[in-house]
């Protein structure tokens, strides 16, 4: 197929191939025309070859950055010199770079080395904090703390040091010296691995270490304790999802407790809230508002698992008691009382672990694969129901259009979730709620 687009003073050929397999002979009897065009591949989205009429073929990227601006080009090699997997594999690498708001064309910029020395650890940290601010990944408040408290205060005496001169050593001695802050210290240590996180995509590539990072795996810190302790999402966090899925019916878990515990995991709402929750708090199917000290009100949008744990909730609650009406969600149908503690249920979910799980393990878990899931930085605080970040509501379209926009990065988080359960079967257990509520 072509399309011919008139763009002011030339025409550019667009050649859009249906096939799902690139060839060598295709590339190599790829036609040279008058004018240059492109062959665009429908598999992978913003990836082109470009055919210039010297005969040169080029593979490139053509796509924007998060948080929008002009699209970026970012050449890749030629079929000379460039095998096409590799191609798309570099291809890849920098539409994840331009999703996580990071310019590919910026970082593969060639600087000297001369230059790099002379760059100040303030400098590098500064570029850091902006880039955060403007693609929307840090809020106001988060910025205006990592600005104006951990950089400009606990991580003074790095301000005047090229990046590649804080070594180990002086960060052990920093630390050292900020021991009578520690929680302070810790977060200007995560600030500071961060940074030199940055650093090493953005042209720093002769670093070959991370002081911060170093320090942190030599294990300075208090042991955490159990209460505070989250999941490891890589190898725990599939296992207790196992544990909750409980196929074999091991735990034999209270069909409401293991809902809220459910509901816990796919939304990182506190254990109270939802104790307390009642029915007054849901609005029309679209959201369930949770009120907090000082008139601050969080807003949890409803997404397809929200509501399959409501409705099924709410289904085995009826059966159980057909004449008894009661204002909460959750409640025990012996004693139609609100449920009040959910410890045996946790516990019986922890019986792999080592730890006990606790209900603020489940809230750190979330947190970490929020964090994990490129979704914006706004919606990761009003997830969590943190007060800086939040939008008041009402009932005016633009306030439900950010609900919108809201739900579809819950939806997202909780996909993500559903792919850690090591119980799913494509095409016949796609979701948790599946195995949950079948």
């Amino acid at each position: 197929n072509r399309l011919y687009i008139n763009n002011f003073k030339y025409y550019v050929c667009y050649m859009l191939l249906k096939s799902k397999q690139i060839t060598a002979d295709f590339i190599n009897t790829i036609a040279i025309k008058e004018k240059a065009y492109f062959i665009s591949i429908i598999e992978y989205k913003g990836f082109r070859i470009k055919v210039n009429p010297s005969g040169r073929v080029t593979y490139i990227t053509y796509a924007r950055i998060q948080g929008g601006g002009n699209p970026r080009t970012i050449t890749h090699g030629t079929t000379h010199n460039l095998s096409y997997p590799h191609a798309i594999d570099n291809h890849l690498k920098a539409m994840s770079l331009l999703e996580k708001g990071l310019d590919p064309n910026l970082i593969k910029k060639t600087k000297t080395k001369q230059f790099l020395d002379s760059m100040k650890f303030i400098d590098i940290a500064n570029e850091y904090l902006v880039s955060k601010k403007t693609t929307g990944d840090h809020s106001l408040a988060h910025s205006h703390h990592n600005q104006n408290y951990l950089l400009s205060n606990k991580l003074a005496s790095f301000h005047e040091d090229s990046i590649q001169d804080i070594t180990l050593e002086k960060v052990e001695t920093w630390h050292a010296k900020n021991k009578h802050t520690p929680a302070a210290t810790e977060n200007a240590l995560m600030l500071l691995s961060k940074i030199f996180k940055f650093a090493m995509i953005t042209g720093f590539n002769h670093l070959q270490n991370n002081p911060a990072q170093e320090l942190k795996s030599k294990n300075v810190f208090t042991k955490q304790k159990t209460s505070k302790k989250q999941l490891d999402i890589n190898t725990e966090f599939p296992d207790y999802l196992y544990q909750l899925c409980d196929p074999m019916n091991n735990h034999k878990l209270n069909t409401v407790t293991r809902n809220i515990i459910y509901l816990m995991t796919i939304t990182g709402v506190k254990k109270n809230d939802l104790l307390n929750l009642t029915k007054d708090q849901i609005t029309n199917n679209s959201h369930i508002t949770f009120k907090k000290r000082n008139n601050f009100i969080q807003v949890l949008p409803i997404t397809e698992e929200i509501q399959s744990v409501l409705d099924n909730t709410a289904k085995f609650l009826s059966e159980s008691n057909t004449d008894f009406y009661s204002e909460y969600i959750f409640y025990n149908p012996r004693t139609r009382k609100p449920i009040s503690n959910i410890r045996k249920s946790l516990s019986k979910l922890s019986s792999q672990f080592e730890w006990d799980i606790y209900p603020e393990s489940l809230r750190k878990s979330f947190a970490n694969i929020c964090d994990q899931s490129t979704i914006p930085r706004k919606h990761y605080y009003q997830l969590l129901g943190i007060r800086e970040s939040y939008i008041p509501h009402a009932d005016s379209s633009i306030e439900l259009e950010q609900i919108m926009e809201l739900r579809r990065s819950l939806a997202t988080v909780q996909d993500n979730i559903n792919r850690m359960c090591p119980m799913m079967v494509p095409g016949q257990y796609e979701k948790i709620s599946d195995l949950l509520f079948q």
